[in-house]
């Protein structure tokens, strides 16, 4: 069947804060944003096949997860495992959208396609990685096909919700304040008049909505997935653990750091210590928590208040900008060599160290500070923004005609 995709749809929603809510997305772009990233980190003469050993990467589909997959594969010569959950194409269903599956399954089978031809072992398995089945298919692809050892995880699941294997019911993770209310600073949708700068105030979470938080972005699944990875004996000497994640900033600690999903990333940070000292008298290994910059994703234009700090972020730092690519390149370059990575005094790998800078952060604020109710926001940054974001979909991707048609069928087997 022949489609077209030809404009990229969203809508803003003022009674949620003006978050974007995407509608649709192109798999030609997304494969071929996919195969930009892989030349992107291409290195001449190409590293052996396999030097860089076994991976898994848990959240691979997205962002820093696919990022850090090409990384792995392309620079360092790494075989890699993929475990996502994305929707997969379905051709009989009425619905366009549904009919071409998902970025993520688009973005997955880019890489994969890639990868393979650089003679390598890429496989994925679709599933919830809090079920308790696709840790055992897991298991069983790496003693199939990955020699039955596997060197290092990458953990960069980003999900707002998981279903609870004990009761098998789903849990909702929740960005709410921790105490006390939040005013959020946000733009909203772009009309003849431009887009506006508006407000809204985010109630604190409840005891049960922090449970729930904690649980989905937390870190007693990365310990749950080691455990069965230990006990499968299937770690190498020397395993590595890196969970990936985000701090937040001072503009926005109260719904980051200091807000539900601050105690969600602090949990993370300490499973990551306690792994560290798990994994390095088992096989001599470690495990490290990485606090990422703030990147465009998928996932950003449905966060209260993101897309104003990532507008204004992109402006500020300008060539400076580390999207994901950029920032797992910098990461395995600079801290995963000879010398080792450097860790901050808690013992974190901090990529979000251009990002925190104070003249960086300094000037963030005085733009913060300035911004009035009514104002009207500036139309550059908003392209910027919103071209970024339509990217995470497939759009705005130089060379393709968004009006042509495609072989759906063709392009969602690769």
């Amino acid at each position: 069947m022949r489609l077209a995709v030809p404009k990229f749809q969203f809508r803003f929603v003022p009674a949620l804060g003006n978050v974007i809510h995407p509608g649709n997305f192109h798999p030609v772009g997304t494969q071929r944003l996919a195969d930009a990233m892989l030349d992107r980190a291409k290195l001449e003469p190409a590293p052996a096949r396999g030097s860089g050993g076994n991976w898994l990467v848990v959240g691979g589909s997205g962002g820093f997860g696919s990022a850090a997959r090409v990384v792995l594969g392309q620079r360092r010569g790494a075989h890699t495992l993929n475990v996502s959950y994305d929707g997969q194409p379905n051709p009989e269903s009425s619905n366009k959208v549904r009919k071409l599956g998902s970025p993520g399954f688009h973005r997955n089978l880019a890489i994969e396609r890639g990868l393979r031809n650089a003679g390598l072992v890429a496989r994925t398995i679709n599933g919830d990685a809090f079920d308790a089945q696709v840790q055992r298919q897991a298991i069983e692809a790496i003693v199939e096909h990955f020699d039955g050892r596997i060197d290092g995880v990458v953990w960069a699941l980003a999900t707002p919700r998981a279903t609870d294997p004990r009761t098998g019911v789903a849990v909702s993770s929740v960005l709410r304040p921790l105490g006390s209310p939040v005013v959020i600073k946000t733009f909203g949708g772009r009309d003849d008049d431009g887009s506006r700068i508006s407000t809204l105030e985010l109630a604190p979470g409840s005891p049960e909505e922090a449970i729930a938080t904690i649980f989905v972005m937390g870190g007693s699944i990365v310990s749950t997935w080691v455990d069965a990875l230990r006990s499968a004996n299937v770690l190498a000497p020397g395993f590595t653990v890196l969970t990936i994640s985000y701090r937040g900033n001072p503009l926005n600690e109260g719904t980051y750091r200091k807000g539900l999903i601050g105690l969600a990333k602090a949990d993370l940070e300490f499973h990551s210590k306690a792994l560290d000292a798990q994994l390095r008298h088992a096989v001599g290994g470690r495990a490290i928590a990485v606090e990422g910059p703030a990147v465009v994703t998928e996932a950003s234009g449905g966060i209260p208040g993101v897309s104003l700090y990532m507008a204004h972020l992109l402006d500020v730092l300008g060539k400076g900008y580390e999207d994901p690519l950029a920032s797992m390149t910098r990461m395995f370059e600079e801290h995963f060599g000879a010398a080792g990575p450097t860790l901050d005094a808690e013992g974190l790998l901090r990529m979000d160290d251009r990002e925190l800078a104070p003249d960086v952060q300094a000037e963030l604020a005085r733009r913060f500070a300035a911004a009035t109710v009514g104002d009207r926001f500036d139309d550059a940054l908003f392209e910027r923004f919103m071209s970024e974001y339509a990217r995470t979909r497939g759009f705005d991707c130089d060379g393709i005609d968004y009006e042509a048609e495609f072989d759906a069928d063709e392009i969602c087997a690769g």
